[in-house]
């Protein structure tokens, strides 16, 4: 027994440890959470308690000074009882008294309604100051508490109970009520300004009453701005308010429309033509009722997130093409793993690599240089590297596949994105996807080098690629020339792939061919080879690769084949092959 309670006590710590390794990564997860939302807490808490020490200054100031207006003023008391006193000295002879003295002096009512606004404003702001200051010691409790526990597992427990608290009593709608009274008290201290002024002269108040109407109708814009249109950035604590009359109000009244639209003319006349437009018309206006209905039912705050996961456009595009260009100028590890998140299937709608008309060149080869071979790493990066490597081969070979690249734009890309000092290392790489796009960008960029004039540079990087000397090159006619190109693609995708290509790899090296073949088919490219112009075609340029090397080129004709079964045996390959071309000088001319 002596022997098996260490054993049992060390499997108990093994899985204690798994467990705790499972905890403190939910705990590292929600960390970064929580310290956000504690944060805004007391970030806007400290905002309200600066701005309510000011502004409670001032609204005391106002009081003290104008709450003279409401007690008796002694001084005018003691004129008022000397005249009386003169005046019944005068009135003594004939028997008749005054009570001038016993007739309280009343404040006047507008003065009563101003100190009160302005109380209420003070108390408001002293609200909205504590609970500023409470919300500052619930997001240190909210921080603090689940730190108490040793155990993750504790923690965790402890955490998730406290955040299911803060959403159980609104802990959002508390913070928020912070900010609406103390705008509330704003507004009551205005008021409460225009009517003091009234009272001391007219033309203060008017000056007064301008500046307090621009702000209030400001407000009101901006309070109303965000219930039309969702996508406004600007909102008060009142559009949480207005956001359910506002559009209550339209969905009613285009209900109560739409109703009478439809049944009322009805019953009275014939319904004409224009009638069955304007009907028509009404009745297409119910997703509008749906629309304000559903906003009624969701609240501003997920009316928002509603309208913007349901927007139509480019908006993931924008985001991602944003923080690929940013991320391009920074840290080479960053662009990395970024580009490694990318899904290969969602590479052309989340960045496109042509915008606008123009190729997107600067990001592009920032990230092509920084996934180069030579810059291999180990383990979880060099995985991170190879996924990023391919979704940036995937969108040069977008831009590749364009019919007509501009003669810029081509030299761009042959001189970066297909740079022979890049590509070379790229073709003998073990993974098939790398090594088969990186020949199948050179393989489309050469077929368009191939048509215009060719330099020496061209020259040079055609040699390369096609493995052909320049002079034979700068001298075989067209046909020639892309036979070659077609040639060194399918022998350098094919003579080192051992067995068959990925399904995704598969379809795209026939898309490939049916570009450099330029077989179409109702306007676009043959990429599965149905017709019997695309077969016979395919068939011609494998019994031409056949006919050049009988022996050498089998496996390569075979593995073909399996790709393409319409494909005729190799007995019967040399049929469909051309009569070869006459041998042309190899030198430069």
């Amino acid at each position: 027994m002596a022997t098996n309670n260490p054993q049992i006590s060390v499997e108990g710590g093994m899985r204690n440890d798994d467990g705790n390794v499972l905890w403190n990564m939910y705990l590292d997860e929600v960390k970064e959470e929580d310290k956000k939302i504690a944060e805004a807490w007391k970030e806007g808490s400290s905002g309200i308690l600066v701005f309510t020490g000011l502004f409670s200054t001032i609204v005391a100031a106002f009081i003290i000074e104008f709450y003279k207006q409401l007690s008796p003023d002694s001084g005018n008391q003691t004129v008022a009882l000397l005249g009386q006193i003169s005046q019944q000295l005068a009135n003594y002879p004939n028997g008749t008294h005054s009570n001038l003295a016993n007739q309280p002096s009343r404040p006047d009512a507008s003065m009563i309604w101003v100190i009160a606004m302005w109380l209420i404003s003070l108390v408001l702001s002293l609200t909205s100051a504590l609970i500023a200051t409470l919300l500052q010691e619930w997001a240190r409790t909210y921080i603090e508490t689940p730190n108490v526990p040793r155990e993750p597992i504790q923690r965790a427990r402890v955490r998730w109970f406290l955040f299911l608290g803060t959403e159980l009593y609104k802990m959002r709608l508390i913070a928020q009520m912070g900010f609406s009274l103390l705008h509330l008290s704003v507004y009551l201290f205005f008021a409460g300004l225009v009517i003091a002024f009234h009272t001391v002269n007219k033309n203060v108040a008017i000056a007064v009453e301008v500046g307090v109407g621009v702000f209030g109708l400001a407000y009101i814009a901006l309070s109303i701005l965000p219930c039309l249109d969702v996508q406004c950035p600007y909102r008060t604590p009142m559009s949480y308010i207005l956001w359910y009359p506002l559009h209550a109000i339209p969905s009613f009244a285009a209900l109560c429309l739409r109703w009478s639209m439809e049944h009322i003319p009805g019953c009275l006349i014939p319904v004409t033509y224009h009638q069955r437009i304007l009907i028509g018309w009404l009745m297409s206006r119910e997703n509008a009722v749906k629309t304000h209905w559903r906003y009624i039912t969701n609240g501003l705050g997920n009316g928002i997130i509603n309208s913007a996961m349901n927007a139509e456009g480019d908006g993931d595009r924008k985001i991602v093409t944003r923080l690929f260009n940013l991320l391009a100028l920074g840290d080479e590890n960053k662009l990395r793993r970024f580009a490694a998140s990318i899904p290969r299937n969602r590479v052309f709608d989340l960045i496109p690599p042509i915008e606008s008309g123009r190729i997107v060149r600067e990001p592009l080869t920032s990230l092509l240089q920084s996934c180069a071979a030579g810059k291999r790493v180990a383990g979880r990066a060099e995985e991170a590297r190879k996924r990023s490597l391919l979704v940036c081969l995937d969108a040069i070979h977008y831009i590749a596949k364009a019919p007509n690249l501009d003669l810029p734009d081509l030299n761009y890309m042959r001189a970066n994105f297909a740079n022979i000092g890049l590509m070379q290392s790229l073709w003998d790489d073990s993974d098939t996807a790398i090594r088969f796009t990186s020949r199948s960008i050179c393989a489309l960029l050469a077929r368009q080098v191939l048509r215009g004039s060719l330099e020496e540079q061209q020259l040079r990087w055609l040699n390369e690629v096609t493995g052909e000397p320049s002079g034979a090159i700068c001298n075989a006619d067209d046909d020639t020339k892309n036979h070659s190109n077609l040639k060194s693609f399918v022998y350098g995708v094919l003579s080192s792939q051992v067995g068959d290509l990925p399904p995704e790899d598969s379809m795209s090296f026939k898309e490939t061919l049916a570009i450099l073949l330029d077989v179409r088919k109702d306007a676009h490219f043959d990429t599965n080879f149905d017709t019997i112009d695309s077969q016979n075609r395919l068939s011609q340029e494998v019994g031409w690769i056949f006919q050049d090397a009988p022996q050498g080129s089998r496996e390569v004709v075979n593995k073909l084949r399996s790709i393409f079964p319409f494909l005729p045996a190799n007995t019967l390959l040399h049929r469909y092959a051309p009569i070869p071309p006459p041998r042309v000088s190899t030198h430069p001319i």
